[in-house]
């Protein structure tokens, strides 16, 4: 591939993932001190993982595109490589312990709290963490995972043996990859008998339906469906990388290097990008968070422009076929007892920032009275 097109396609891509993973973060960072919860602990690590790649990538497109080749001295291309297989490790990790703990949180959902403490959850990350750094600095630590030769020009193959990638698939990918297969597998046969019974306690209308534990079971369920969108896109995203790197390990004919390094490289990194968008899509609370600080950022932009949309909008409320709080939009609120007009100022906006159960629509509309 053309040197600047591949510093451009790398840099596009290191920004976006930066960016979109640092709103998640940030995100992330409030529901956490908020809610303590450690299923987002492992999103936050997660995150955190897929931003650290996009700075490398960034990093080594921007010495691509000033120097217009990729020479570099032996040393700084070995800590790139390195730097940039570290994170990726980080992630793949990263996925599986939010597998896990989706997967105690159904198995043993009475028991999660006291197994899933803050101990627990920094003892995971901190072992997630030495395992993805030893084998990004692997061939660093072991010489004959080095190549003979070096030429002078920084690329995946040139200072990593291609019998490295069998490691790192025998060590990270497969691992991995079976461990999604089982703990999915029992997650799925636990949810559909849970359904089963959920539907069944509906439809005689049993007033002795563990009703608690259910709700619980259905939120978990629906957290796995986000959990399973990730896992496909990262088996999407990283199964031909590995799949090709090991081909080309086993076939010493084969002539595979420029594919893998241009284009099957760039498919995994971009898994680090899908991450932050399914997060902030399909899970609600990371969804909420991010709407309520884009609207508290937009009204911080232009105040004036945000007061005269809510001045219309508490203006509709006085007309008598709109006089009323809708329930079902509320998303979590209790239902309105009354609906009161009034003089929308800056301090007023700025106090409906901190809402988030309220929606686009509803801020500046109605004040609905909560106990």
């Amino acid at each position: 591939m053309d040197v600047n097109l591949f510093g451009s396609i790398v840099t596009v891509l290191s920004l976006l993932i930066i960016a979109t993973n640092a709103v998640v973060i940030v995100a992330l960072v409030l529901l956490i001190l908020k809610n303590r919860s450690a299923s987002l602990c492992f999103i936050l690590n997660l995150a955190v993982a897929d931003m650290l790649l996009g700075f490398t990538c960034f990093g080594t497109a921007v010495l691509v595109l000033i120097r217009q080749s990729f020479t570099t001295s032996r040393e700084l291309c070995m800590l790139r490589i390195s730097l940039t297989i570290s994170p990726s490790a980080a992630s793949i990790l990263t996925m599986v312990s939010i597998a896990f703990d989706r997967f105690l949180a159904i198995k043993r959902p009475f028991q999660y709290c006291r197994l899933m403490i803050d101990k627990m959850v920094v003892l995971i990350m901190a072992g997630v963490w030495t395992v993805a750094l030893l084998l990004g600095f692997l061939p660093l630590i072991i010489q004959q995972l080095q190549p003979g030769g070096y030429n002078g020009t920084c690329t995946l193959f040139s200072v990593v043996n291609p019998k490295y990638f069998i490691i790192v698939f025998c060590a990270c990918f497969l691992p991995a990859s079976l461990t999604f297969i089982y703990f999915y597998s029992v997650i799925l046969k636990i949810a559909y008998s849970h359904t089963r019974q959920i539907l069944e306690s509906e439809q005689i209308g049993s007033a002795y339906s563990p009703t608690p534990p259910q709700r619980c079971h259905i939120r978990d369920v629906k957290a796995v469906k986000i959990i399973a969108i990730l896992v496909g896109c990262f088996m999407v995203s990283w199964t031909p990388f590995f799949t090709a790197s090991s081909v080309q390990a086993c076939c010493t004919n084969c002539q595979l290097h420029k594919i893998i390094e241009d284009y099957l490289w760039l498919l995994g990194v971009c898994n680090s990008l899908m991450n932050p968008l399914i997060y902030a899509y399909w899970q609600k609370d990371v969804r909420m968070q991010v709407f309520q600080m884009c609207y508290c950022a937009k009204f911080r932009i232009s105040p004036m422009a945000s007061i005269i949309h809510c001045q219309r909008k508490a203006s509709d409320v006085q007309r008598p076929d709109t006089a009323r709080c809708n329930e079902g939009e509320m998303h979590g609120s209790r239902p309105a007892i009354a609906i009161v007009s009034y003089q929308v100022t800056p301090n007023t906006l700025k106090g409906m920032c901190l809402h988030p159960s309220h929606s686009k629509d509803q801020i500046g509309i109605a004040l609905c009275c909560e106990s």
